[in-house]
């Protein structure tokens, strides 16, 4: 599992591979993103994006690539927008799976 380093919110700056086209994708919207905790040998095979919604700036977002699996917390206000970049990883072969709402409005 090959790691690389991002500077971004928080102290855990170790993400899985993959996850850094994600990433500049985030940084571009002007989205701070916190990773999270890698978790190996997952039994799951391509690539895949999932976002859960907190509240009206936070999401938990969970990618899977190979067999490696990241949890990261994602902080913006333009939340269609954040969730709308993430839809269009589908074109790059991403399986995007539908945003959970989390949240207490929901």
């Amino acid at each position: 599992m090959e790691k690389m380093h991002i500077n971004e919110r928080g102290s855990h700056t170790t993400v899985i591979e993959g996850s850094k086209d994600i990433l500049k994708l985030l940084k571009k919207a002007g989205v701070e993103v916190s990773p999270g905790v890698i978790e190996g040998n997952v039994k799951a095979k391509g690539k895949s994006v999932k976002l859960k919604k907190f509240n009206n700036e936070t999401f938990e977002m969970v990618v899977v690539v190979n067999s490696s699996k990241q949890t990261f917390k994602v902080y913006g206000n333009n939340q269609d927008g954040i969730s709308s970049a993430i839809r269009g990883l589908k074109a790059d072969g991403w399986n995007v799976l539908d945003t959970m709402d989390l949240s207490s409005g929901a």
